[in-house]
């Protein structure tokens, strides 16, 4: 009976540790969670709204997502760099920069992209590349 209550308390003790370790996704940093871009905010003046791409950042970890012209979502994953004050930058693993939903979204000339930071609050976020902001909200 006691090597029962042992094996319990320790299961119980495993599983509190395993939950705290999978909720830990990247402390205080205001990057962490899924951003919705709702529009890009042209140099000349327009504004093109978006609702359907979606960026994610967790643990230097990026994802974007967003739909086809098909209707359905695609992902692309890399990772992020924000150690250089007031600067983001993102690099994509093999984007397919062929794709023609690809290009209406992000259009990007590479797997790299370095973004200055405009603004960044709990719920949005403003990034800006060659005069172009992108405007996010907290998802």
């Amino acid at each position: 009976m006691k090597r029962l209550l042992v094996t319990i308390k320790t299961g119980v003790l495993l599983a509190v540790v395993s939950c705290c370790v999978s909720c830990m996704n990247g402390g205080d940093s205001p990057w962490v969670g899924r951003w919705q871009l709702r529009e890009y905010q042209h140099p000349d003046g327009t504004v093109q709204k978006v609702d359907s791409v979606f960026y994610g950042f967790q643990k230097g970890s990026f994802i974007a997502v967003y739909m086809g012209t098909d209707g359905k979502y695609r992902s692309m994953y890399g990772y992020y760099d924000d150690s250089v004050e007031d600067s983001l930058i993102i690099d994509l693993w093999s984007p397919n920069v062929n794709d023609t939903t690809y290009k209406k979204w992000f259009g990007w000339e590479d797997e790299r992209r370095s973004f200055r930071v405009v603004s960044l609050t709990s719920k949005r976020m403003k990034l800006d590349y060659k005069d172009t902001v992108y405007v996010f909200r907290l998802y």
